[in-house]
């Protein structure tokens, strides 16, 4: 099952976990594109230990249940054409504006500091010829900022049990062997 113009459903996902980034002609893609693969998750049902390595810490947690991706759950493709800049973000160290709207996955700027930053280190507001969009998507594992013309593209597909995917023991994802 294939879904175009997911972009309600990949914001009404709980979790996103990071799968894939493809840039350029590269990785098949016109000039200027930027493609992003996420996969929706949801808690596990299995509860595990912590596993901090401190039996201590171990106990006072408790049980703890995974974040997980499976069969029957999406993956999002998250197309941006054209792509002016893109940065990543590690989760752990990004400090939210005052007004960010943490209902969304796919966030939408009209002023930010990382639009300041292009506009300050590139003449792309000048050469583009169009006004410049930011758009973040943020997943369990980062933030990845994004600079371009216009909204992304977003299309979804069910996973089935033979997709490749972050699950532990699970099969290596055929994108993880290209080069970036």
């Amino acid at each position: 099952m294939n879904f175009d113009d997911a972009t309600g459903l990949l914001n009404a996902e709980r979790y996103l976990g990071f799968h894939g980034l493809q840039a350029g002609p590269a990785h098949g893609l016109d000039e200027g594109a930027l493609s992003i693969q996420v996969d929706g998750a949801d808690v596990s049902d299995r509860e595990v230990a912590a596993g901090t390595g401190d039996a201590e810490i171990d106990r006072i947690l408790g049980p703890v249940r995974a974040i997980e991706t499976g069969p029957g759950s999406l993956r999002y493709t998250v197309r941006f054409t054209p792509c002016v800049a893109y940065a990543w973000r590690d989760e752990s160290y990004v400090i939210p504006d005052r007004d960010e709207d943490f209902s969304l996955k796919l966030r939408h700027y009209d002023q930010s500091a990382f639009l300041d930053y292009i506009a300050a280190s590139t003449f792309a507001a000048d050469a583009a010829g169009y006004p410049l969009e930011h758009f973040a998507l943020v997943t369990l594992d980062a933030v990845i900022d994004v600079i371009c013309r216009d909204a992304p593209r977003i299309t979804a597909r069910m996973l089935d049990p033979d997709d490749p995917g972050p699950l532990p023991g699970g099969p290596s994802d055929p994108l993880d062997d290209i080069p970036f």
